[in-house]
């Protein structure tokens, strides 16, 4: 949970900044904006709703944001909720809603957290909206977010997303094309390669390296030997979706990935042996999340303004759908003369 929620505090934040910045006029009439984030992901056993919201108006941002009651809504003062719709093809080939009114609905309940790191937000309490999901959510449908503010029955935010589907399967490296560098001394690369999700529109391979540490008691007779498996998530270059290619790559370099090695493991001193796979996470997301991604990267110019993305109706932020569960195991080389192990054990730090 603290890994997504984590996710959900820099959307916020980076949406925060950037929408009073570039949207509106912070000496603007005052005014409630809610801020919405919400990434659907049939794979995941609960899905959450971030529900925040940013003043507009004349007076000190920052103080705002410091103070709980400025930025949380409090319990009770929402309902929350995601409405599962039949999907059809209309004329122009769009998959829309239809139907007078939704198959179901899925209400989120109010809980809080208290696990948000320090900075310039509020951060003693936290509120999110949760549902369990597990095995819930259906490719075939479309799912309609609403935010409704119960003093007055108003929707105050409203957004819809389709999920992403499909079957994935990882081309490069394999069972047969096993996980290894090669080229030029100095620039060898692992070419990482993969078919298409449909909705997809941006995917980042992320290369779970795994280790065994032995850690050695010598304060008993006979020594007490235990084996503490460990693993470090190496993330590779995203990759863009044109949406028709149906086939993708991206190549990881093995000098970065030897850093991220090293910089990970803090215990240099304690014996630790490579074990001989590691696991290969292929996260994508659709168009939603891929635009509010892009739109909070760095524009290249120091003279054009940041373009602020957000899918919500009625407030800022973003409701998307994302894949985090799908991966594969590759071998890895198993020979102590095989550069893969050589270079890990040249790093010094124990193997």
């Amino acid at each position: 949970m603290r890994t997504l929620y984590k996710a959900f505090l820099f959307v916020f934040i980076s949406g925060l900044f950037a929408s009073c910045e570039v949207e509106f006029s912070p000496n603007d009439t005052w005014r409630e904006i809610p801020v919405v984030y919400c990434l659907l992901d049939q794979d995941d056993d609960t899905s959450y709703v971030r529900v925040q919201r940013c003043f507009l108006g004349e007076g000190n941002q920052y103080q705002f944001a410091s103070v709980g009651d400025s930025i949380n809504y409090p319990q009770g003062a929402l309902t929350v909720f995601i409405e599962e719709w039949n999907a059809q093809m209309d004329a122009n080939g769009n998959v829309v809603r239809s139907g007078a009114s939704p198959r179901r609905v899925l209400p989120f309940d109010y809980t809080e957290v208290i696990n948000k790191e320090e900075g310039l937000f509020y951060n003693t309490v936290q509120p999110l909206y949760v549902c369990a999901t597990a095995g819930t959510l259906d490719s075939s449908y479309i799912y309609v977010l609403k935010v409704i503010k119960n003093s007055t029955g108003d929707t105050i935010a409203k957004s819809e997303t389709r999920l992403v589907y499909g079957d994935m399967q990882l081309i490069k490296p394999n069972n047969v094309n096993i996980f290894r560098f090669s080229g030029v001394a100095g620039s060898k690369v692992c070419e990482i390669s993969w078919t298409a999700l449909e909705e997809a529109r941006q995917y980042q391979p992320v290369v779970r390296f795994f280790y065994r540490q032995f850690m050695v008691n010598y304060n008993v007779v006979p020594a007490d030997t235990t084996i503490v498996r460990h693993y470090i998530d190496i993330p590779c270059n995203a990759v863009k979706s044109n949406m028709r290619d149906r086939s993708f790559s991206t190549k990881l370099e093995q000098n970065f990935f030897l850093s991220e090695i090293k910089r990970n493991i803090v215990d240099s001193t304690s014996n630790k042996n490579i074990i001989d796979t590691v696991q290969i996470f292929v996260n994508c997301c659709g168009e939603p999340l891929a635009a509010y991604i892009y739109a909070g990267s760095p524009a290249g110019s120091l003279t054009q303004d940041p373009f602020v993305y957000t899918n919500i109706e009625g407030g800022l932020g973003v409701f998307a759908a994302r894949r985090c569960h799908i991966s594969f195991l590759a071998m890895t080389p198993a020979s102590g003369a095989d550069n893969y192990v050589r270079a890990i054990k040249e790093l010094n730090i124990g193997f």
